[in-house]
């Protein structure tokens, strides 16, 4: 049986169109655990609530059939929504940064002067 917590992230999720860690932080998940989206997505509470709302792998594969069928160009967006709400992409993380700005962490790098190379100013 699906928590509330797992209930009230899947209604998130649904809103937020997909992104699962952001929907599992504003369920009450600790940062910690929201990081790892698969804490979610491969719970039986999880499983539980797709099931109930009729989200279904058996659905995604059908649905894809039938958006190849009517519109083989244009069909992205809702794949993507789908394989997110399902796990089955995960967000990007960022792990070179530290959530800096590119621009920032690399000025940051070209300022700093190695400490060991005697040929430095």
């Amino acid at each position: 049986m699906p928590t509330e917590k797992q209930k009230q992230a899947v209604n998130n999720l649904v809103e937020n169109r997909g992104n699962v860690s952001k929907a599992m932080r504003d369920a009450g998940y600790k940062n910690k655990t929201a990081k790892n989206p698969r804490n979610l997505t491969e719970s039986k509470g999880f499983e539980e609530i797709c099931k109930e709302y009729g989200l279904t792998n058996s659905l995604i594969v059908k649905s894809l059939v039938d958006d190849i069928k009517a519109k083989p160009e244009n069909r992205i967006a809702e794949l993507n929504l789908a394989s997110k709400i399902k796990g089955l992409q995960q967000d990007k993380i960022d792990i070179t940064s530290k959530g800096e700005k590119l621009n920032t962490v690399l000025v940051e790098f070209i300022n700093e002067k190695p400490k060991d190379n005697p040929n430095t100013d």
